[in-house]
């Protein structure tokens, strides 16, 4: 035999078996495994540690990853427009020039038709006949809320185009299906239309919809990890409260408490909103965190 030919041939192959494996260890499909098994390793401490502070992160509710560099966003509000829009579309009356909202004074009358609230600039309508559903609506069917929902919206043209459905809440003999803009595929939480359901059918509508017109001109900042945002908001919730939360849900957005008040519905009231996560616990309860600078947004 020739050993010195068999050796050299042992060897040969035994490289290759090297870089097979190494290949199939280390190679680019490989690579996403190991950075999934990393993060899953991740999620597991941040769950063990809101769990010492009081909050249940379930293994159902996914945490998004961190985006790139994010700009803040310019949003206006304009109650007069929100007001006509349920004038115009929903009674369809032919008055070239439709009257201005009526503050809400909680009379049984204001049930006929738009009104704006004088406090928080919402335009609230209660449908009477026209939100009355056919059948019996079960409000533990989260789908079937929604489309009843968006049924409705839809026929009174009352649905914008970059609506984007945020779920389905439901708290006792009622349910709340929530719509809000969205800009460039990220929803923007400052604006929405709330619509409340009871088995009958559509009870109320609220609109607060705001309009996004761009970014603001200024160099993108980091944005800081969900995880984090969830930390942050168990710290407050540990030393404001005692009870253990559940976290039902986490999102990325925009979002920015109103800073001015609209006096007359003809003014346009226009704010900066910044990146947020977005928690929901358990019963409703919703926060948004700054995802720049980790602070509780009012």
């Amino acid at each position: 035999m020739d050993w010195p030919r068999a050796r050299s041939i042992l060897l040969v192959a035994f490289v290759i078996v090297n870089l097979l494996l190494g290949y199939s260890l280390w190679g680019p499909k490989a690579i996403p495994a190991l950075v999934q098994q990393s993060r899953g390793v991740q999620v597991e401490q941040v769950r063990l540690r809101l769990a010492d502070q009081g909050m249940i992160l379930p293994t159902g509710v996914l945490l998004p990853p961190t985006p790139e560099p994010m700009r803040f966003l310019r949003v206006e509000y304009r109650p007069d427009l929100n007001f006509e829009r349920l004038l115009a579309e929903s009674y369809r009356r032919p008055s070239p020039s439709p009257p201005r909202p009526r503050a809400f004074d909680g009379t049984s009358s204001d049930r006929l038709e738009p009104t704006l609230d004088p406090e928080t600039n919402v335009v609230i309508y209660r449908p009477e006949a026209t939100g009355r559903a056919a059948h019996p609506i079960s409000l533990r069917d989260q789908a079937e809320v929604r489309e009843v929902a968006e049924e409705y919206l839809r026929a009174e043209q009352l649905m914008p185009d970059n609506a984007y459905p945020m779920g389905v809440s439901v708290q006792g003999e009622m349910a709340v299906v929530e719509f809000v803009p969205m800009f460039e595929g990220i929803p923007v939480f400052s604006g929405h239309i709330r619509v409340e359901l009871s088995a009958r059918g559509v009870e109320t509508v609220t609109l607060f919809w705001v309009q996004p017109v761009g970014y603001k001109d200024s160099a993108p900042k980091a944005v800081r990890p969900a995880a984090e945002a969830l930390l942050r908001l168990a710290g407050h919730l540990e030393r404001s409260g005692g009870r253990v939360w559940t976290v039902i849900d986490v999102r990325l957005g925009y979002y920015a408490g109103r800073s001015l008040t609209v006096t007359i519905p003809e003014a346009i009231s226009a704010w900066e909103t910044v990146p947020v996560w977005r928690i929901t616990l358990d019963g409703g309860a919703i926060y948004y965190i700054n995802a720049i600078n980790g602070e509780l947004e009012s």
